[in-house]
């Protein structure tokens, strides 16, 4: 969570319209300083909790596991699959 006064940051990030209003912009960046997830949402609607803590707990399991991938939906402790297209279907096999 920033606030950006100068609105530098929304700039860089491409998240400042027109107007000069920040949009609800949401990345989260691994420690290594790339970005993994961005969202950018009009001023209307609102952005989810849950949804992000989701999304970097999937980001997280994948850098510590990385044969693994995490299917749409995927929660902590839920199964993950193998990303090669072959392997995959044992994935697909127990749905």
């Amino acid at each position: 969570l920033v606030s950006d006064l100068s609105k530098e940051i929304c700039e860089s990030y491409q998240v400042l319209s027109e107007e000069g209003i920040a949009l609800r912009g949401l990345f989260i960046i691994d420690k290594e300083g790339v970005i993994q997830h961005s969202t950018i949402n009009n001023l209307s609607f609102g952005r989810s909790v849950e949804e992000t803590l989701r999304t970097l707990q999937a980001i997280q399991h994948v850098q510590a596991n990385p044969d693994e991938v995490c299917p749409a939906g995927w929660t902590p402790g839920a199964a993950t699959m193998n990303p090669d297209p072959k392997a995959s279907k044992e994935f697909f096999k127990a749905l």
